[in-house]
């Protein structure tokens, strides 16, 4: 009878903790891309080889801007410029996203990869003068033209879809772009030489949210609490009443 009390105080305890995943209902603005110096993106021709599969595609690619309405379990503070600027950059090249889109997505808190991380560090390296003592950790969301943000859009690219084995390269291997504006070339060329002196972005810094009918995004993450969902809050007093009951009885 004990075993089964504590047993059911477990799985009250673990059900209140996962009731409910982080998630938010992210409205892009349209045009979707944000209105910064110069071109606002750079259209260029991708492919991904993935042993015998290649798949070629068109792409626009720059900094996606929206605002995020709907949070459930974190604060509107997670975003740095609030819920009504959001920046943006897409994580995944097999989905779509439109201007005007409303998607509903999951928070994932460990979504970007390390090679990723690795990616964004280099990137704030030289966006902070060529320097590892970053004034802004989060400058990889706030390019300075279109173009530069196309660039950080590739390289993002670049970490999640290239062979870890391979040189940072985007004209070569496993995923590669061509008609890349100069603008474009230049900064991804800068960022990819800056990877070996750069220390990776703290994890703590990017999340990614994610959709199984739409593009994925990765953005920024200021450090705030997690907010405990009200149902969550209910079960995790459900089961401390459990436990306070358990040990009453123990002590009759």
């Amino acid at each position: 009878m004990k075993i089964l009390k504590y047993a059911l105080l477990a799985g009250l305890i673990a059900t209140a903790g996962a009731a409910q995943a982080a998630a938010v209902t992210i409205t892009f603005a349209n045009p979707i891309f944000d209105s910064l110096p110069g071109a606002d993106y750079d259209a260029v021709r991708a492919t991904y080889k993935s042993g015998n599969s290649t798949q070629n595609f068109s792409a626009n690619v720059g900094l996606f801007t929206g605002s995020a309405s709907k949070l459930s379990g974190v604060e509107a503070g997670i975003f740095i410029n609030g819920v009504n600027d959001v920046l943006m950059y897409c994580y995944d090249i097999f989905q779509s996203i439109s201007g005007g889109n409303k998607v509903d997505y999951t928070i994932n808190f460990n979504g970007p990869t390390q090679r990723t991380l690795d990616f964004l560090g280099a990137v704030n390296y030289v966006m902070n003068g060529n320097s590892n003592s970053w004034n802004d950790p989060f400058a990889w969301v706030r390019p300075l033209t279109g173009l530069q943000g196309s660039a950080i859009q590739l390289g993002i690219w670049e970490s999640l879809y290239e062979n870890p084995s391979k040189n940072w390269d985007i004209t070569k291997d496993g995923f590669t772009a061509t008609d890349l504006q100069a603008e474009t070339k230049d900064w991804l060329t800068n960022f990819f030489n800056a990877i070996p002196a750069a220390k990776s972005l703290d994890k703590k810094y990017a999340m990614t949210l994610t959709s199984p009918y739409y593009q994925d995004i990765i953005t920024a993450d200021p450090p705030v609490a997690a907010v405990p969902e009200p149902e969550s809050l209910a079960l995790l007093g459900l089961a401390l009443g459990a436990l306070a009951l358990t040990r009453r009885k123990t002590r009759l």
